[in-house]
């Protein structure tokens, strides 16, 4: 049985967690980008932006180890739900090596050797590349922790240590902003790292200490198929992720060599807004994610198919409520932000806002391959996907195009992606796609147009300024859930959630 009184509560927790890493990190771009200047703030971007691209791919990364603890959690098989944690912990070391050989060889190579970096500014960029790795590792072996506090569904200590996470960064960089430095950029990444060093001590020290199944004990001779099956899965999970650093940081490389370091700083910060949305989506998902699992182990499909589909649709909703108006009032929104905005950033936040309506709806479907398993063709083709979005930006930027028609290729690839999953878990998970393509999809873009054009026109008539944001905020709100309501909630699940929010409150 679904656990609705703990999905509720989770999610809640989520949110508040949510919204105070989002202030957190608002505020921090903004005294980063002071603190940097312009140009520098560009120059950090095209090199150490891979722990910032990282973060926010870090819970699709963490599903691969959490699929296997919720599996052996929803058979209440404890013994060897620690046994795959312990495994999952050797995995990562062994992924951690892979990723640092490459680094240093491939890697390197291309920062040295393929960008255009002024001379005078050559050892600042090793040197951010090289502390951006070591942050980097952190990150991965981060991992099967964070993995075991969602399947365990603690969402309270989750929740705490991602506030001490936002605000040892806000810390780090106020540290930061107190002193004068030579080698600006180098330091900052300093203080990056001796943040993500205190965040992996905090999840290793709680877990290893309060959670029996993290109980570290690793004997590879004792599960070497298991070990084997983890490190395929990971690995396969890890290539995936890879994929969608590489499509980010690619199509700012492609911006720094078509357009320059400036606007390759707008494209950064653009991308600081998706962080920010996918904090908001992953949040939702990851008080779904545990259950999705854990029917899908016992093999409870119309469980799987029922979770999808709500989760589909009430993130739909939390997007909705909160992308429109940074959609509409992205100037207003910018001013308050930032005090010194780059270039092009306006045009790019609303292009990363139709992205984000669109991969939005990918992140139950999934959760759903995961729970099922089969990665490698999966990854491969997403893989391919991402590649070709890629070139797509490329051949655009060749012939002449402005930056915002070669950013826009995310778009396309964020709707072939979503079209190839749906697809996809019909096949393996026998969840039907013909509901979501040919129902829910078109009710869902039926509300998101109606909904952008109405608050167009209310904000005609609305004060420049954060007076007339915040009614903006409210009548959009409003409105969406007026709309879905009416166009795509249905009676059943407009039960299921008042119940919810009625066993919460």
């Amino acid at each position: 049985m679904i656990n609705k009184k703990n999905m509720a509560k989770n999610t809640l927790i989520l949110y508040l967690r949510m919204l105070l890493i989002m202030l957190v990190t608002f505020y921090t771009s903004r005294m980063v980008l002071k603190a940097l200047g312009v140009y520098d703030f560009g120059l950090y971007s095209v090199v150490g932006s891979i722990i910032i691209l990282f973060s926010f791919i870090q819970n699709v990364s963490a599903l691969a180890t959490q699929r296997f603890l919720s599996v052996g959690l929803g058979r209440n098989d404890y013994t060897w739900t620690n046994k795959v944690f312990n495994t999952s912990f050797l995995v990562h070391l062994t992924i951690c090596v892979f990723v640092l050989l490459f680094a240093e060889t491939a890697g390197l190579w291309f920062i040295l050797h393929k960008m255009n970096i002024p001379v005078d500014r050559v050892v600042d960029v090793f040197w951010v590349y090289q502390i951006s790795i070591v942050s980097l590792l952190f990150q991965i072996m981060q991992t099967p922790f964070m993995a075991a506090l969602i399947a365990l569904e603690k969402m309270d200590a989750f929740a705490k240590i991602g506030i001490f996470d936002a605000f040892q960064r806000w810390f780090m960089v106020f540290i930061f902003t107190l002193f004068s430095f030579d080698h600006k950029i180098v330091y900052y990444s300093l203080f990056l790292l001796a943040g993500y060093f205190l965040v992996f001590i905090l999840y290793f020290v709680f877990c290893v200490s309060k959670l029996d199944i993290c109980k570290i004990k690793p004997k590879i001779s004792e599960s070497k198929e298991l070990f084997k099956e983890i490190l395929s899965f990971s690995s396969w999970s890890m290539i995936g992720s890879l994929s969608v650093v590489g499509l980010s940081q690619g199509i700012a490389l492609l911006t720094y060599f078509f357009v320059g370091v400036v606007a390759n700083g707008s494209v950064w910060l653009a991308e600081q807004i998706m962080v920010a949305f996918n904090r908001i989506i992953g949040t939702l998902q990851t008080a779904f994610n545990p259950q999705i699992i854990k029917q899908q182990s016992i093999l409870q499909t119309q469980e799987v198919a029922s979770l999808i589909k709500l989760c589909c649709k009430l993130t739909a909703c939390i997007v909705l409520i909160s992308a429109i108006p940074v959609f509409v009032d992205t100037k207003v929104i910018i001013n308050l932000w930032l005090s010194q905005a780059p270039p092009y950033l306006e045009g790019l936040i609303k292009i990363v806002v139709v992205y984000i309506l669109i991969d939005a709806l990918s992140g139950p479907y999934i959760t759903a391959i995961y729970a099922v398993g089969r990665l490698q063709k999966y990854q491969v083709t997403v893989s391919v996907i991402m590649i070709l979005s890629l070139v797509l930006s490329f051949v655009l930027y060749s012939l002449g195009f402005s930056i915002y028609v070669a950013y826009s290729a995310r778009v396309v690839c964020s709707f072939a992606l979503l079209l190839y999953r749906v697809l996809l878990v019909s096949s393996i998970a026998s969840i039907g796609y013909k509901s979501f393509l040919y129902n829910d999809f078109p009710r869902l873009a039926f509300v998101t147009v109606i909904s952008i054009l109405f608050s167009e026109y209310v904000n005609k008539y609305l004060e420049n300024g954060l007076g007339g944001l915040l009614f903006l905020v409210v009548i959009n709100g409003l409105f969406v859930l007026v709309m879905l309501s009416i166009f795509s909630i249905s009676t059943t699940e407009r039960r299921f959630i008042i119940n919810l929010i009625k066993k919460r409150f």
